[in-house]
């Protein structure tokens, strides 16, 4: 016989079937994804463990963990979050407030130094923004933007700097051309940023980047807008795009700063683009931009925004951890004032190489009783089309050099030995042939590869003293190699 079930026993039912049942999060729509890398231009680091939380509540929401290649990827519900990057030996690396956004991926790619001393703190620095905040808007014509950046290293700890820039993560100038920079000090004060400066209109990101004495760092994102009372129907030409060169250099050189996804490891890869700007001021101001935008693309057809710099700057270099050796990158530039912008420029290309390097082979390290007219030998990696190495010897006893060939021909090319004086270049002069009984030592100071031999578009270097092609700092980059050697008696 039917009975009917009171309306109350069911309903205490559901309540315990709902009660037992746990809560549904938000599904994962969002992505974030990226690089992480050892420095600017840097190469990849390996096996980072990459933690992700609420950066409202604190909490836990993902994990992931860097693969060989240096890649990491987290899916997640749309929302703000703080990424906290650890691994042994390297200092701690974190990131504050990135905005995921549902049914899109976030490029984020991110820096985490190795420890100055690892048995220092590894806590990333707290760091604290006033004068920003997201979702300000901010009236370029009316001035500046306001801002404060404090830093609070862990214990024991000092900053040593503090970036700041607009639409880019700043850091090194080398790496990423303007920027605020304050070193040694926890507090920036209340500064004044103008958005001009950077061509930054619209949606743009305010950035602040802290590095405490280990190497530990915090980036700190705020989304903001920009608006200016620009008018439209300018009438703005497109500039002409007049050289790409990719650089690989196969030691990381001291600037802030891949396995062959990004940069050779312990090495550093980087673009370096210029162009030239075509309007005359028949038309001024309708024709004068406020700034250029970069556009790069890997498959030659869909082009994505990098960069965007004001109008005095007519060069840009590319030093992301997405570019890599024999992975073909193409860019094209256009000029713009607020919404109105040019057509592209012409499309250049460059493949990048991967790392040069030159191993002495003879005279070997403290060999004794070299020929007079010893025959120099070294090895080179496959490179590149033309290989050159331009070697130099030094007489230790009075300090003399000479190069290995004529000042005719200062670099030999795909060539892996050299007889000393075979040119005749010293014929007549006392360094007609070594002396007897005599110590020498002797290095390659310019090792590098080239795609082509005049106009190249990349380069890979190995040293480069002369800083012909690295003209920073006060030796551009010296050779790793210096061999000794005597001659018989």
């Amino acid at each position: 016989m039917y009975r009917r079930v009171p309306w109350l026993v069911v309903s205490v039912f559901l309540l315990i079937l709902l009660t037992a049942c746990p809560q549904q999060s938000p599904q994962p729509r969002a992505a974030i994804t990226g690089y992480v890398v050892d420095s600017g231009a840097g190469a990849a680091v390996v096996g980072t463990s990459i933690s992700v939380y609420d950066a409202d509540t604190g909490d836990l929401i993902a994990t992931a963990t860097t693969d060989e290649d240096g890649i990491y990827q987290v899916r997640l519900p749309g929302g703000s979050y703080n990424l906290k990057l650890q691994k042994e030996g390297y200092a701690g690396s974190q990131v504050l407030n990135v905005r995921a956004i549902d049914d899109k991926t976030v490029s984020l790619n991110i820096i985490q130094r190795k420890a100055f001393n690892p048995n220092w703190p590894i806590d990333p620095p707290d760091v604290a923004i006033e004068g920003i905040s997201d979702g300000d808007v901010f009236d370029a014509m009316a001035g500046y933007i306001p801002y404060r950046i404090t830093s609070s290293p862990a214990s024991s700890l000092d900053t040593a700097f503090i970036y700041a820039a607009l639409n880019k993560t700043p850091g090194s100038s080398f790496t990423t051309g303007m920027r605020d920079l304050y070193t040694y000090v926890n507090d920036t004060g209340y500064r004044l940023m103008d958005p001009f400066d950077y061509a930054a209109f619209g949606d743009t990101v305010f950035q602040a980047v802290v590095y405490d004495v280990n190497g530990n760092r915090t980036q700190a994102l705020r989304y903001i807008k920009v608006v200016a009372p620009f008018y439209g129907g300018n009438k703005l030409a497109a500039p002409e795009l007049k050289g790409v060169l990719a650089i690989t250099l196969n030691t990381n050189v001291s600037f802030y700063s891949i396995h062959p996804q990004t940069a050779p490891a312990g090495g550093n890869l980087y673009v370096d683009i210029h162009w030239q700007p075509k309007f005359d001021f028949s038309d001024y101001p309708n024709d004068a931009p406020v700034g250029y935008r970069i556009y790069r693309s890997f498959d030659g057809e869909n082009y994505t925004r990098i960069a965007s710099v004001d109008r005095n700057t007519v060069g840009f270099r590319d030093a992301s951890a997405d570019l890599a050796p024999g992975k073909t990158v193409y860019y094209r530039v256009t000029a713009f004032v607020g919404d109105d912008e040019s057509e592209p420029s012409n499309v250049l290309s460059s493949t990048p190489l991967d790392a040069f390097s030159v191993n002495l082979l003879t005279p070997a390290d403290n060999e004794t009783g070299v020929s007079t007219t010893p025959t120099f030998t070294w090895e080179m990696a496959d490179v590149g089309n033309y290989r050159y190495v331009g070697l130099a010897l030094w007489d230790t006893l009075t300090g003399e050099d000479a190069g290995l060939v004529s000042g005719a021909q200062p670099f030999l090319v795909n060539k892996t030995s050299y007889t000393w004086n075979e040119d005749g270049a010293y014929n007549g002069s006392s360094w007609n042939q070594l002396q007897s009984g005599r110590s020498y030592e002797w290095e390659a100071y310019e090792a590098y590869a080239v795609d082509k031999a005049t106009a190249p578009t990349a380069i890979s270097i190995a040293a480069d003293g002369f800083g012909i092609w690295f003209p920073f700092g006060a030796y551009g980059i010296p050779s790793g190699q210096h061999f000794t050697f005597t001659t018989a008696p």
